[in-house]
């Protein structure tokens, strides 16, 4: 597979996913990559998980997921975070607690390796360039013929490059690959956007042009939290945006690359 779809953090919000995959299928794929979260937080846990495993591809469980399936604690979970995985214990249903539960942590394919949060850890934030690096000095030993990490979990997109450093944060936008270069691509989330806008994120890896391209991409976001408010979950829980003060950890951390833990929300 040279041409492919990567998502990450679905968080069964159903309307995101939708207009991601309706996105994608335009784009001449040969598979898709996922980086795991198909639950928590939204209101389609089912749906989101039989509509990603049903794709061509690969992908991994998510620190959500784990959590849904008793197979993680939710004691480094946020509040929000920990009640609507109380919800989505009761509501996923005897195939998708299978298919959850037949996920791998990792994964490796044509040089791109697969992981939620970082090699080791699915519940660990990679958010600098620093940390970045640091996990495709990791990378080297678990899967030496890997020259691309795809991580998720941050919900925020960004691309690092082993010599040349953070190449894309938190934007849309193309990075070219260069030949010779392990890099870490994080898509950013499908299902719940901690930037200012609710945007559903989404990119496209060309292995043959090396070139990663990231999308930002509008869906129905008040029938997604319709749907929230019917089943008796928060509204919100589809789009938390930064407070100023997150932005400015956030911007500082990508400059300097020093902090290896980020914002509590997970």
């Amino acid at each position: 597979m040279t041409r492919l779809g990567v998502i990450s953090d679905v968080h069964a919000n159903l309307h995101a996913l939708d207009a991601v995959l309706d996105f994608l299928s335009t784009q001449e794929l040969d598979g898709y990559l996922c980086a795991g979260d198909l639950v928590g937080y939204g209101p389609f846990p089912n749906e989101c998980v039989g509509r990603v495993l049903a794709l061509p591809g690969l992908c991994v469980a998510g620190n959500h997921d784990l959590i849904a399936l008793g197979r993680l604690g939710d004691e480094r979970c946020a509040p929000l975070a920990r009640a609507s995985l109380r919800w989505t214990r009761t509501a996923l249903d005897d195939e998708a607690r299978a298919l959850l539960g037949g996920l791998p942590l990792g994964v490796e394919r044509d040089g791109v390796a697969v992981r939620h949060g970082s090699i080791d850890d699915p519940a660990e934030y990679v958010l600098t360039a620093d940390r970045a690096q640091g996990c495709l000095d990791e990378l080297a030993r678990v899967a030496p013929g890997a020259g691309v990490l795809v991580l998720g979990h941050t919900h925020r997109p960004m691309a690092v490059g082993r010599r040349r450093g953070l190449l894309l944060h938190e934007a849309a936008g193309e990075v070219a690959l260069q030949a010779g270069e392990p890099v870490v691509l994080n898509a950013g989330a499908v299902g719940q956007s901690r930037g200012r806008d609710p945007r559903a994120r989404a990119m496209v890896l060309d292995l043959t042009e090396r070139v990663a391209s990231f999308h930002a991409l509008d869906y129905d976001v008040q029938a997604c939290r319709r749907a929230l408010r019917d089943r008796g979950l928060p509204e919100g829980s589809c789009h938390l945006p930064p407070s100023r003060w997150e932005e400015a950890v956030v911007a500082v951390r990508g400059r300097v690359g020093r902090v290896r833990t980020g914002p509590t929300r997970r």
